[in-house]
């Protein structure tokens, strides 16, 4: 498809629903946040989001690799949209740069859990759970941002 057959208030509609799909799974993640730092599991805090950073890495690798959207039918029909407006050479550029990052990232979090000693580990809930509000607020804005640019 052109850049042109696509019908932008169609693709608004879907990226304010993809919001709302992010909000609800960041919203699992924070009460799973708080559930665990209440019963002093800190270690399953740092596995939660291992876990979470290995499969968008993998997704990832598999989309770059195969060139075929991974997620839910809106998140695959916004994955072909910005495939096609920024073009085949710039998308694939762009998907390896993440790829490698949150490959990267999986792999430092999975050292980190094997070499860390969470015995004497402590979290105060919701105190440190701000850097997560902040990048669940970051998120947010950015989106709309972008949606509004379209």
């Amino acid at each position: 498809m052109g850049e042109t057959q696509w019908d932008i208030q169609e693709v608004k509609r879907l990226k304010k629903k993809q919001v709302i799909q992010y909000n609800l799974a960041m919203l699992l993640v924070f009460v799973l946040f708080g559930y665990f730092v209440e019963i002093g599991k800190v270690s399953m805090i740092f596995v939660m989001f291992c876990v979470l950073c290995w499969i968008i890495a993998v997704t990832s690798l598999y989309t770059l690799n195969t060139g075929k959207p991974v997620g839910t039918k809106t998140n695959k029909r916004l994955q072909e949209f910005d495939r096609d407006r920024l073009g085949e050479k710039r998308w694939k550029r762009r998907t390896m740069i993440g790829a490698v990052l949150i490959s990267v990232v999986s792999v430092a979090l999975t050292v980190f859990l094997f070499y860390t000693n969470f015995e004497n580990s402590r979290m105060e809930f919701p105190r440190d759970a701000f850097p997560l509000i902040g990048v669940w607020v970051g998120y947010n804005l950015g989106e709309l941002v972008r949606i509004s640019n379209l």
